[in-house]
Parts: structure tokens; sequence; C-alpha cells
């Protein structure tokens, strides 16, 4: 009995924060399935039999690639914010900082990390973002001078004050015009997502008062890791998992003309087109009914805003810009507004 407490004893204990990060890593891999199962509950309307009908013929693939272009801005959003509130925390508390979770994600995040989620965001962030990104890189950079080099007093002053005023120089020469547009367009979120990021820059490259570092750190770090989960899975609940199309059906005996459908497909073989439309509803269409269709753009490819900056949209991405588009022509096809093709 002796030898077991013994044993016991000596046996080292595991932390609340290590059984912590354990259940984390363990629950990670089950939140895509479940967001992916979600969706087509969600776009079955919560009926069981349509669910199973989109689980037998929606592919993975189709899923996972809905779920990757549509959360592909993720990734950065979590390594920068640990890293530059890990490291607000640290430099504001000094050697009065104690461990926590935080500031140990900030320390096991390598710069090249850090530098790879900055070029990631850099593409996959909507213009109107990429000021933000100035600010939260420049005070990354600012906090890791100060945390590393702390008696190198012109460095900190050139990294911390010089770099944030340059950066702010570079981001209103390139969307001057665009604030300008987006005020007389009455896009105040978007004019003042480009005009404040760069003002509070070299604030957040200094130190808080220590009272209330972690506080003032950990306390948005948990809201977020509480809050996040549920805006992502908002936010995919709304994405494409259907191809969105119109099909123009022949006229039954007797009627002027023929009816427009509009609805997601979901199969089709030699003989029938099954559809789900807008209201969940299930649409099983003869192939021989079928005089004509077309692809249309679902709301979500609308850019959600129509500033510019040299020609850029704030609302789309560097990938955007720069890769080649196809327009699908839901304004333009009028089978896409429910209405037939004339002549």
């Amino acid at each position: 009995m002796a030898v077991g407490e013994a044993g016991g004893r000596d046996r080292p204990a595991v932390s609340g924060q290590a059984r912590g990060s354990q259940w984390t890593l363990a629950f990670l891999p089950a939140f895509p399935i479940v967001l992916l199962v979600l969706r087509l509950w969600q776009l079955s309307r919560q009926d069981l039999d349509t669910m199973l009908l989109l689980v037998q013929n929606v592919g993975p693939l189709d899923l996972v690639s809905s779920l990757v272009i549509t959360l592909i801005w993720v990734p950065p959003v979590v390594v920068l914010t640990v890293r530059v509130l890990g490291l607000l925390y640290q430099v504001s508390a000094g050697a009065d900082a104690k461990p926590s979770w935080l500031a140990g994600g900030a320390d096991r995040t390598p710069d090249w990390a850090v530098a790879a989620a900055v070029m990631w965001a850099a593409t996959a962030w909507q213009a109107q973002y990429l000021p933000v990104l100035a600010m939260v890189t420049a005070a990354i950079a600012g906090l890791t001078v100060r945390h590393r080099h702390p008696q190198r007093v012109r460095l900190i002053r050139a990294v911390c004050l010089l770099l944030p005023l340059g950066l702010a120089i570079a981001e209103y020469a390139w969307f001057g015009p665009a604030i300008v547009d987006a005020v007389h367009r009455g896009e105040i979120v978007v004019a003042l997502l480009l005009l404040v990021p760069p003002l509070l820059a070299p604030l957040l490259a200094g130190p808080i008062p220590a009272s209330v570092a972690r506080s003032a750190t950990h306390a948005p770090a948990a809201a977020g890791a509480l809050i996040g989960p549920v805006v992502l899975g908002a936010i995919f609940l709304r994405a494409p998992v259907l191809p969105s199309v119109a099909l123009e059906l022949k006229p039954e005996s007797g009627a002027p003309r023929g009816e427009i459908v509009l609805a997601g497909v979901v199969t089709v073989d030699d003989t029938m087109t099954t559809l789900l439309d807008d209201q969940g509803a299930v649409r099983f269409v003869p192939n021989d009914r079928v005089a004509s269709k077309t692809l249309c753009a679902g709301a979500e490819q609308i850019p959600p805003s129509r500033v510019e900056a040299h020609g850029w949209l704030v609302g789309q991405s560097a990938l955007q810009w720069v890769l080649p588009s196809r327009h699908t022509p839901r304004s333009g096809d009028p089978r896409c507004e429910g209405r037939p093709v004339k002549g």
C-alpha cells in the first residue's frame, strides 16, 4: 500500500490548464463535422427525409469545399489575435506576469507562423479589413520588440512609432479616395474601417497599466473563444452548398407559357432532375419537361459594397481582384429573375 502511495506521489500531476488543452484538442476536429451536419439540417428545413436525401446526393467534397471557401479568413484571425493579446499582457504585466494560456499561446506561436498568417490574411481578407491587418501587424512588431529587447530604446521608438506612422501614410494615400467615396455613399462602417485603424496602431504597440493588463487581454480572448464558434456556425449556415439554377419548363397543354423554377440542384439522372427550393421543398422534374436552364448567382456573390480603391472593390479580397472570375448572369438573364426568355 505504501509502495502504491509512493508511486502515486511520484507521478506528475496534470494541471487544470493542461487538462483544458487536452479537451480542446479532442473536440476541435469534431467542430467542422458538426458544422457540416448543421448545414444539411438547416438546408433541409429540419425535415429528416430531406436531410437524408441531401446526405445521399451531396458529396463530402462539396461540403468541405464550401466550408473552406467560406471560412478561409478564420485561421489568421486566431493566430494574430492570440499573438497580439498574449504579447500585450506580457509587456504590460512585466515581471509580475503570471503564466496563462494566452501568454503560453503567444510564446508557442513561432515568428514564421505569424508571418504566414499575415500573408494569408493579406490575400484572403477583403480590402476593407486590410487597415485592421496593418494595425495588428504593427502592434505585433512593436510588442515583440518591447518584449525581447526592452533596453533598446531607439529600436522601440522606430518600430512602435515610425513604423505605424509610415503604414498610416501609405494606407491613407491608397484608401483616401475610397474613404471619401464611402462617406458620399453613406457607407459609414466601411469609412470607419478604412479611417480608424491607422490612428490606433501606435496605441496598441505600447503597454497598458499592469493592474488591468490581465482582464483587458484575457476577457476579450475568452469572449472570442465562446462566441466565435457561434458566429462561424451562423456564417457557414448561409454558405451555398447546391448550385443555384433556373429551369424553364415546357408549357403544359392549354398553358400560354412555361413555368420558371428557381432552386438548387440536388442530383440529375437520366430521367429526373431533383431540386430543392428556398423553402426546403423537394421537387422532381422530368427531364423531358425542361426547355432550358441556366446557372444563376446567389445573393452571397453580390459585392457587399460598391466602394472602390483604384478599381479594387473594398468588398473583394486580393485573390478575387487578381484572379480572373466569371460573373454568372443573375441580373442579365431573365430566367434568374423568374421570367421566361423573350422570343
